[in-house]
C-alpha cells in the first residue's frame, strides 16, 4: 500500500513539473502580446498580455516569468516611466509600481470603449489612445484628472510615440489609408504629419536618429520613415501581426509582440 501511496506521489511530481514546463514556455505564457516596455531600474522588459489578462516579464536573453498575474481586464499599452508602470486597461488607466509588481492606483475614465497605446510627455501627463471611441485621454496620474481630444482625423487611433524635440505625439490608427498624425503636447492641436496608402496600422517607434517605424497588419510589414521624412521604406517584410513595438536603444533594435502569434521578436536596426 505504501508503495503504491509512494508511486502516486511520485507521478503527481512528474505531471506538476511537466506542466509547469509547458506553461513556462513563450507560447503558453503570451496570449495577445500587445504592448512592451522596459524597465531600466530592473533591467527587464515588461509585455502586456491582452488575452492572458497579465503582464509578463522577459529578461535581456528573452526568458518570460510571470509579472503582474491578477487584477487586469485587458492590459494593452505599457510603459514604464520613473517608479510607475502605466497600463491601459480597456477603460481605465491602470498604476503599479514596476519593483514590486503591485497595482497602486486606477483611474477610471468615462466614455473610454477600448483604451489601446500609451506614451508620456516631458511634463508626466499620459496620453491614451481610444481605438474604439476615436479619440486621445490626456490623464494627469497625481490629480487623476483627464482630458478627451476628439478630432475628425482621429480614426481608429492604435499606436502613439512622443517625439520629445518638437512636443508632439505620433499617432497611427487600425483604419484604410491611415496617415501619420501629429498631436501638439502644447495646444491639443491634431495634425496630418504625413500621408499615407497603408492601412491597418498598429504600432510605432522612433530610434535615437530619429527615424520612425510603423507596423501595418493590412501590408504584413514594418515601414520606415528616414529622417528627411520624404517617404516610405518597407523595412522589414513578411510580419504579420505587429503590435506596439519598443525601440530598445542599448543593442539598436525593435522590440516586437506579434498578437496573434503569440510571441516576440527582436530586429536588428541599421
Amino acid at each position: 500500500m505504501k508503495k503504491l501511496i509512494f508511486i502516486a506521489l511520485i507521478i503527481l511530481v512528474v505531471c506538476a513539473a511537466i506542466v509547469f514546463f509547458l506553461l513556462m514556455q513563450p507560447g503558453k505564457m503570451l496570449r495577445g502580446p500587445e504592448s512592451i516596455t522596459f524597465d531600466p531600474k530592473a533591467k527587464h522588459f515588461l509585455v502586456s498580455n491582452t488575452l492572458g489578462r497579465k503582464i509578463v516579464s522577459m529578461n535581456l536573453d528573452g526568458k518570460l516569468s510571470p509579472f503582474i498575474k491578477e487584477g487586469l481586464n485587458a492590459p494593452r499599452g505599457i510603459m514604464v516611466w520613473g517608479s510607475k508602470l502605466f497600463i491601459a486597461d480597456e477603460n481605465s488607466l491602470r498604476i503599479a509600481d514596476p519593483q514590486t509588481a503591485k497595482l497602486t492606483a486606477s483611474i477610471p475614465i468615462t466614455d473610454a470603449k477600448m483604451l489601446n497605446d500609451v506614451a508620456v510627455d516631458r511634463t508626466g501627463l499620459v496620453y491614451l489612445t481610444d481605438t474604439a471611441a476615436n479619440c486621445v485621454f490626456i490623464v494627469n496620474p497625481e490629480t487623476k484628472t483627464v482630458e478627451k481630444v476628439n478630432s475628425p482625423l482621429l480614426k481608429a487611433p492604435n499606436g502613439i510615440v512622443y517625439d520629445r524635440p518638437r512636443d508632439q505625439m505620433f499617432i497611427v490608427g487600425f483604419a484604410k489609408r491611415s496617415p501619420i498624425l501629429s498631436l501638439s503636447t502644447l495646444d491639443r492641436s491634431v495634425t496630418i504629419f504625413m500621408d499615407s496608402i497603408y492601412s491597418d496600422l498598429d504600432g510605432i517607434a522612433i530610434d535615437d536618429l530619429g527615424r520612425i517605424y510603423v507596423s501595418s497588419w493590412a501590408q504584413d510589414m514594418i515601414f520606415m520613415i528616414p529622417q528627411e521624412q520624404n517617404r516610405y521604406i518597407a523595412q522589414f517584410k513578411n510580419i504579420s501581426n505587429a503590435a506596439d513595438m519598443f525601440y530598445y536603444l542599448p543593442n539598436n533594435e525593435l522590440i516586437v509582440p506579434l498578437f496573434n502569434q503569440n510571441k516576440i521578436i527582436r530586429l536588428a536596426l541599421e
